[in-house]
């Protein structure tokens, strides 16, 4: 049960704030999209660092706001040192918020992205052994955390290990899932420079 209340607590506040930030910030508050997109050359490396401090500065001043109020009620119960089975979970957690992250950003309809990414989450934390993390700065955040989130040092490193395999194996599955998408847009880019010179 707490489970379910944790993970629809999350990913409700995540799509809120999607929505709200999108326009904005393009509602990134995971590092490794945003390093994801500066691999790809759609960002640059001050704008990745800037992301990337400010996620993190967020994550751990959000968990301090929580503690104060009195999250914390419900005991940790997350393992001191993570099992095989947690990081394969924050991987396989990580490789597919990313990857519907990457399918919704190529969409046409971009207002379908904060629900799909709230859906992918609240399933991933009920299902995954882990909880889903998958972020990075959430992972490092909640070191600092008390209550049902929360992570040792030890724990928290090597999801943030495990979190960046994830987003590999998330690029890779995505080159090859869209390639064909690419290269029809290419040839559809192509096209209409050929028009517009005639």
């Amino acid at each position: 049960m707490v489970s379910l209340l944790v993970g629809l607590s999350i990913s409700g506040a995540l799509v809120g704030l999607i929505v709200a930030l999108g326009k904005i910030s393009g509602g990134h508050f995971n590092p490794l999209i945003t390093v994801s997109q500066w691999l790809a050359g759609e960002r640059s490396t001050l704008c990745t660092i800037a992301y990337v401090a400010g996620q993190v500065t967020g994550g751990i001043c959000g968990v301090l706001i929580a503690n104060a109020v009195g999250v914390a009620a419900v005991p940790s119960t997350v393992e001191n040192v993570p099992s095989v089975p947690l990081l394969v979970s924050e991987v396989v957690a990580s490789a597919g918020l990313m990857t519907v992250v990457f399918g919704c950003a190529r969409s046409s309809r971009w207002e379908t992205g904060p629900f799909a990414v709230g859906g992918w989450l609240l399933a991933a934390i009920i299902a995954t052994p882990s909880a889903s993390y998958a972020n990075p700065a959430v992972a490092l955040a909640a070191i600092f955390a008390k209550g049902p989130v929360a992570l040792s040092s030890a724990t928290g490193f090597q999801y943030v290990a495990a979190q960046i395999v994830g987003m590999i194996l998330a690029i890779a599955v995505n080159r090859l899932a869209f390639a064909g998408l690419r290269d029809r847009q290419e040839a559809n880019a192509e096209e209409s420079q050929h028009e517009v010179s005639r």
